[in-house]
């Protein structure tokens, strides 16, 4: 299906450490076509470069379409984005510290390019295309092998003077508690609440505890930071102490660092995403609002705000990155640098 007269269509893509998700969307963020791919990160900088173009290539010809039909391309990176479109750093991408990315892009899809922090952008997606709709502060949580988020307000990603703010898994929740790998501090939010730092705990309350647990049989490898959701929720849901106590814990300790987000930014929205949730929401979401909900201050100020889960699944970097690219785009400077 060619580009209809009229129809303006952007290019979406959010890359992991993992996988590289393309799509083809127009301005309401309905997708028209995907693609996907293995990112291969340890190909180095350029290589991933040229994968990331081609997926969006992919998705493009599904549809009969080319770069030349879209308007503009928006990325989300697993990393901060300096103002220039450079990368600082690259904790699971070698070869990208101080890496010109957006100039790279612009050069490989000949569209003007874009590109977020992916978690900032799916937190973006949520609030322009998924349950964050009509919200005025919105603050995103992403439960992933780490604990990502990002926090919008009034239209406007909060990224600090250093366009490296909003890291909401690094806040420290116990003083001197555990490690976590993801930056080497110990007690951060992450270490607690993510895929992560629960695979640390079961391990230890199985390996060096003894503990007896279903998750030895769903898991025979014991490499639990790897283990699917499903998996996760079927050990809950048959009352696996020890899946139970981890996953109770991770609840416990997001709702604390909820807390203290409401109790700085006041939002109306809090959005909760990731695969953990996505199976286990039902479960845990009560759990977290209500270990928010005892540690706000003032008390008064929970009810002005509701905690959700997200909408949009695996789509939201991809479509929250295209809608960043979308308004740079539309506010006349067509470039992110």
């Amino acid at each position: 299906m060619a580009k209809r007269e009229g129809e303006r269509l952007f290019g979406g893509i959010d890359v992991g450490a993992t996988k590289i998700l393309a799509i083809v969307a127009d301005t309401n963020g309905n997708v028209i076509s995907q693609a996907k791919k293995k990112t291969r990160g340890e190909t180095g900088f350029k290589t991933v470069c040229e994968r990331i173009a081609s997926t969006l290539a992919e998705a493009a010809e599904m549809e009969g379409l080319g770069f030349n039909n879209l308007d503009a391309v928006g990325i989300g990176i697993p990393m901060p984005v300096l103002p220039g479109g450079v990368t600082p750093t690259a904790s699971n991408l070698p070869g990208w510290e101080n890496a010109p990315f957006v100039k790279t892009m612009n050069a490989l899809i000949g569209r003007p390019c874009s590109a977020a922090n992916d978690c900032n952008a799916g937190t973006y997606g949520e609030y322009v295309y998924g349950v964050g709709k009509g919200s005025k502060t919105l603050i995103g949580f992403f439960v992933g092998t780490g604990l990502g988020g990002g926090i919008v307000f009034h239209d406007q990603l909060i990224v600090g003077e250093n366009s490296m703010a909003a890291e909401l898994g690094h806040i420290i929740v116990q003083e001197g508690g555990r490690l976590a790998r993801g930056c080497g501090h110990r007690g951060c939010l992450e270490a607690y609440a993510s895929k992560a730092g629960m695979a640390r705990r079961m391990a230890w309350e199985i390996f060096f505890e003894g503990r007896k647990s279903i998750l030895t049989q769903l898991v025979p490898d014991g490499n639990f930071a790897t283990i699917k959701a499903s998996l996760l929720q079927e050990a809950y849901r048959k009352g696996d102490p020890v899946a139970v106590e981890t996953l109770d814990e991770l609840a416990h300790y997001l709702g604390i660092g909820i807390a203290n987000y409401i109790s700085i930014f006041g939002p109306d929205l809090v959005v909760i995403g990731g695969g953990v949730f996505e199976s286990l929401g039902k479960e845990l979401l009560p759990k977290v609002r209500e270990s928010a909900r005892l540690r706000v201050f003032p008390a008064a100020s929970f009810k002005d705000t509701r905690i959700c889960l997200t909408k949009m699944g695996d789509n939201a970097v991809a479509l929250g990155a295209m809608a960043l690219a979308r308004r740079q785009f539309d506010e006349g400077t067509g470039r992110s640098e």
